[in-house]
């Protein structure tokens, strides 16, 4: 492959990667929004689009590890740097690798707070439940063992005398 069909290719390539994590980053901000809003709708839609970027952005790192094979190089970062300086406009293709690689690094933080968010509203949830259950509802407790358990505060469900 010469050089010039190369260089189109893996800009092509890294350029659906920036806009595709960009639109993955959107729409995990828009996750964070819905998960504070409690709006199931917008979760729900969120949830599907993440999936799809997801599966665009996997179909997208394939296609650029089968060009940097073609091409002779390892499929990792450092191959992609290596094949980039072999072209044209080198400077241009590392720029949108950094980009790439910051906009998935902006995603993985992101998608990690919205699970902080989840496992805050489930632990919300799961207390509301034992207290209407009756159950303890202190916070689990390290015992001598070292094992978590719930204090036990009594077994009288709300609501009953």
């Amino acid at each position: 492959m010469q050089a010039q069909g190369a260089q189109q290719i893996l800009e092509r390539l890294l350029t659906q990667e920036v806009q595709c994590s960009e639109a993955l980053l959107a729409c995990i901000s828009a996750e964070r929004e819905a998960l504070s809003t409690r709006d199931s709708d917008a979760l729900q839609c969120t949830t599907t689009d993440k999936l799809e970027y997801t599966r665009q952005l996997d179909s997208l790192e394939r296609e650029r590890e089968q060009l940097l094979h073609q091409l002779g190089f390892n499929i990792d970062a450092e191959g992609l740097k290596q094949c980039a300086m072999t072209l044209p406009r080198s400077n241009a293709l590392i720029a949108l690798w950094k980009q790439v690689l910051k906009n998935i690094s902006d995603c993985r933080t992101g998608n990690l707070t919205n699970g902080g968010i989840l496992e805050s509203s489930r632990q919300h949830v799961e207390q509301a439940l034992c207290l209407l259950r009756g159950q303890a509802g202190a916070p689990k407790l390290y015992s001598a063992s070292g094992d978590t358990g719930n204090a036990s505060l009594g077994h009288r469900e709300l609501g009953k005398a």
